[in-house]
């Protein structure tokens, strides 16, 4: 095996599994690691029972094939030294006949089951020793096991084997390297991408194996990774070489002019390849080429459409680029005139763009722009108007549409520039409003809300209303219930309208009014829905992504998660990169301080959250985010004893939001930390009596778990449980753990006792236990009573729990009742789960 071969033991597996049945085809083209394969599948299960052949093209003659396949077999141990397979002539003349009965008879007395690979099929082409093999397998005997590894599939009786159920079949797309293989494979070249720089590299070669490899190797010495990848395919020599060599050389002249002149699209039908090319059997061509050779293949329903492997088709594009650009231009014409009849504005404009045929880009822009924005078509958007140059410019409805693409791009210095450009017609005006209220927005500036009929009034863009609407509700998104019909409406429309852009930054949007309203679990499902299309669609740069990986660090650090918290961070950050909008990068700087702290880095997590606070400035902030900040806050500081600071966060959040719920429970916390019970009670029990106005879901829960805080300190432990009871009550629905890590311990001590104790919500506080204890990194040592250690200690034997009652002079109920709250704490079902864990904590 080379050198940083990388072992596939799933796919291994798979192959061994697949050549149990009589013939086993393995197709694909150069490259995909075929033979690797089968040489790895040898060297971990033997050699005794495989016979191996290496063809080339010297193999077209009937003698000397069957004289290496004897050789071959002659070599294994599992051919008696009696067998007739050793004494055996291989055929002399031209008549093989009486040769292949007597093969096949000897193969058939074989005692144990022989494997016979014959590598690299493709180079026998002659029909004599082709007709030898196809006779054997019509006759195949039942020891033997014929395994064929080809580039494309040869003239033998495949159909027939499939219907017989006689054959496996492993092709290019089960041979391509998964992300986890590619990762692998650059590791033993010493070769380290991030995450989007590894997808991009296995998409780009679609998992080809010796695309991977090819990269690998220049990648070493290439100190900018992204900018070797946006160059690989088409510049890259050692892959220009591979391709050239192994792949074109081997078709004919026309048919490599043919391919040269379609991968001008990357995706062609039979009737626009005929356009290209000029050739009347286009569509008998692409069939051929994709039953012959995986590197052109159909796609679609009823394989109407057919692509050229992505390496191969950059490479042919661009060696068409350099050799003949006045025909490249030609071809995207036609292509262009081709798509545009075909209703297709997204190539249609691609092509226009790249023959650079201004008018028609202009025309395609002016009908189609808006419904290429809402479908995140920004780059192409972008890129044409670039082409459109003074056309553009000077036409109001495009400069607009610029505004709105820039905005998109995270570019609103070049956005406002648009807007100010813009001379206001009757046809602009209501578009006009429309992308000057989106551009606050994006600048963290309030924005009024824009009448969706005033905007589409007199238009028949596709998308004008559904993005008039978002627009509304996102300035509407501080009043949940005024905002949620309007962003319902815009997700509806952009549903209906097949716009999954303007769907995700819908679901963003219902996100940020969930998470105003205090639900927390509707919040993080929209923004994880909105990830998920993202990810489908490859709109991971989209700047509308920022906050929404804001709200789903919110989300997990609610769930006790401060790891998964500080990732969703990192991943705002880089989105949001210098935003103009100082409320999200508060947001993400409070995210960032909040999960250090939980990690347990708490005094670089409060000087974060204080930074974020201080860049915030005057900038509005709605009152909800504001009290749930200086909650958290507060809360930091008066742990660390930083009194001077606690008060500081006090005065700011009574200065933006006034008397609130949370000004009350700060205070109230900042007596109980001095030991003054009676004032802190009493504002405590204001809180939760609705007093004053309560802005966020975690104030009375807050308050629940102070109040338990105060009886226990006060000796009131009925009116303690009855407090935590409802903390836990009101925590479930959104699973809202966080409030408990930072409770008193005494309180924290009470809930690790209950256990059976809250009746319907019993499960949510053993969630809660068992998430404290991991963030603790105790294992569940820190929360055990020590009469639940003396209780576990007895588990791993065999007694009975009457017998250990017994021992301990204890009812067998009060053991029931500590073997249940031994099972809550660590998060296991039964008693041999919990001697695992406690064993594995080191608890016994």
């Amino acid at each position: 095996m080379p050198a940083g071969f990388v072992r596939r033991t799933r796919l291994r597996a798979r192959l061994a599994e697949a050549v149990q049945a009589p013939v086993t085809m393995l197709s694909a083209p150069a490259g995909y690691g075929k033979t690797l394969l089968l040489a790895d599948w040898i060297a971990t299960t033997g050699e005794s029972d495989k016979a191996w052949i290496s063809l080339d093209s010297g193999d077209n003659e009937a003698g000397r094939f069957w004289s290496e396949v004897l050789a071959a077999i002659g070599e294994c141990g599992v051919v008696p030294r009696d067998s007739p397979l050793r004494d055996l002539d291989p055929p002399a003349g031209p008549d093989v006949a009486g040769f292949l009965a007597d093969l096949i008879d000897a193969l058939d007395a074989l005692p144990a089951p022989l494997f016979l690979i014959l590598d690299e099929v493709h180079e026998v082409t002659d029909g004599q020793t082709l007709h030898g093999i196809e006779t054997v397998i019509r006759h195949q005997p039942a020891a033997l096991r014929l395994v064929l590894s080809s580039r494309s599939d040869p003239p033998l009786p495949f159909a027939r084997l499939r219907v017989q159920g006689r054959l496996s079949e492993m092709r290019a797309c089960d041979l391509r390297f998964s992300g986890e293989d590619a990762a692998r494979l650059l590791e033993t070249a010493n070769v380290r991408l991030t995450g989007e720089q590894l997808r991009r590299l296995v998409e780009q070669t679609e998992g080809w194996a010796a695309g991977l490899r090819l990269a690998a190797r220049s990648l070493r010495e290439e100190p900018d990774p992204d900018v070797f990848l946006a160059a690989f395919a088409s510049d890259d020599h050692a892959v220009a070489d591979y391709l050239v060599g192994e792949v074109l050389a081997r078709f004919p002249g026309e048919t490599r002019e043919f391919l040269r002149t379609i991968s001008v699209c990357d995706e062609v039908t039979p009737v626009l390849a005929e356009m290209l090319s000029g050739r009347d059997d286009a569509g008998a061509v692409l069939d051929t080429l994709e039953r012959e050779n995986s590197l052109v293949m159909g796609v679609g329903r009823g394989h109407r459409w057919y692509r050229i492997h992505p390496l191969l088709r950059s490479y042919l594009r661009a060696d068409l680029d350099r050799r003949r650009p006045e025909l490249s231009a030609d071809l995207h014409r036609i292509a262009a005139a081709w798509f545009a009849g075909e209703e297709n504005p997204h190539q249609a404009l691609d092509h226009a763009a790249r023959a650079d045929e201004q008018d028609t880009v202009v025309d395609l822009l002016r009908t189609h722009a808006v419904a290429l924005l809402l479908n995140g078509d920004h780059l192409l958007t972008r890129h044409a108007l670039s082409i459109a140059g003074p056309a553009a410019t000077g036409d109001p409805w495009l400069t607009l549409i610029s505004a709105i693409a820039q905005l998109e791009a995270g570019d609103l210095a070049t956005s406002e520039a648009n807007l100010a450009k813009v001379t206001t017609t009757p046809e602009t005006a209501p578009l006009g409003r429309l992308v000057a209220a989106t551009h606050a927005l994006a600048a963290g500036r309030p924005a009024s809300v824009v009448d969706w009929h005033d905007v589409v009034s007199g238009q028949d863009g596709p998308g004008l209303e559904a993005l008039a609407r978002l627009t509304a509700g996102w300035a509407l998104v501080g009043s949940p219930d005024k905002a949620r019909p309007e962003l319902h409406a815009a997700k509806q429309l952009a549903h209906d309208q097949g716009f999954d852009y303007l769907v995700m930054h819908t679901l963003v949007a219902e996100g940020a009014a969930a998470g105003i309203a205090g639900d927390y679990r509707a919040m993080e499902m929209a923004c994880t829905e909105a990830v998920a299309i993202a990810e489908r669609h490859g709109w991971r740069r989209s700047p509308w992504l920022a906050p929404c990986h804001v709200m789903r660090g919110f989300a997990r650090l609610t769930h006790l998660d401060p790891a998964g918290a500080l990732e969703e961070a990192a991943q705002a950050a880089g989105l949001a990169g210098r935003s103009p909008d100082p409320r999200l990068l508060f947001l993400i700087g409070l995210l960032q301080g909040t999960a250090r702290f939980d990690t347990g880095h708490q005094s670089a997590g409060l000087r974060r959250v204080q930074r974020a606070r201080r860049e915030l400035a005057d900038a509005d902030l709605l009152p909800e985010l504001v009290g749930g900040a200086a909650l958290i806050e507060y809360r930091c500081a008066l742990l660390l004893r930083q009194h001077a600071s606690a008060r500081d966060v006090r005065v700011w959040a009574r200065q933006r939001g006034g008397a609130t719920a949370e000004s009350s429970l700060m205070t109230a916390w900042s007596w109980f930390a001095r030991g003054d019970i009676e004032p802190a009670d009493r504002l405590v029990e204001g809180v939760l009596n609705g007093g004053l106005p309560t802005l966020t879901p975690a104030t009375r829960i807050e308050g629940c778990l102070l109040k338990s805080a105060l009886s226990l300190r006060s000796g009131r432990r009925t009116r303690a449980l009855g407090a935590l009871d409802d903390a836990v009550r009101l925590a479930e629905p959104a699973e809202l753990i966080r409030p408990f890590h930072q409770a008193d311990a005494a309180v924290r001590q009470l809930l690790a006792g209950q256990t059976g104790g809250f009746g319907a919500a019993d499960a949510f506080a053993a969630k809660v236990r068992l998430a404290l204890s991991k963030v603790d990194g105790d294992g569940g040592n820190g929360v055990l009573t020590e009469r639940e250690h003396v209780v576990l200690a007895r588990l791993p034997s065999q007694r009975s729990l009457d017998e250990v009652a017994s021992e301990l002079s204890v009812s067998v109920n009060t053991i029931k009742t500590h073997v249940r709250a031994i099972y809550a704490k660590l998060g296991v079902n039964n008693r041999r789960e919990a001697v695992a864990a406690a064993r594995e904590r080191g608890l016994t």
